[in-house]
């Protein structure tokens, strides 16, 4: 399958429960000789963080978001993800059974 991974990100992701599980920050890849091959996908609160340039200047709203009990962040292999409506990605499995991300 092939998809404009441009127009993942920023998209909301939900399980297969309907359950919001948050939005795909960043896409993780690995150069091939024919392309690229996506690996995971860094959906929710820490995804957005670790896009930001200055983590410096973040590191404070990080403590503060998992203080609050907001700090979501999971990251989802390729093949736990659907696709086949990209407007709708949708979790292949349960949000309680996500691991989260660094």
């Amino acid at each position: 399958m092939e998809v404009k991974v441009e127009l993942l990100i920023g998209r909301k992701v939900c399980d297969v429960n309907g359950e919001k599980v948050g939005r795909i920050e960043e896409i993780l890849a690995e150069r091939q000789e024919n392309g690229l091959l996506v690996e995971s996908f860094l959906v929710g609160t820490s995804g957005l963080i670790s896009r930001l340039s200055a983590w410096t200047l973040v590191r404070s709203l990080k403590r503060s978001l998992k203080e609050r009990h907001i700090y979501s962040a999971y990251e989802i292999p390729w093949q736990d993800l659907d696709l086949t409506d990209p407007k709708r990605p949708k979790l292949r499995t349960a949000r309680k059974d996500l691991h989260h991300a660094r």
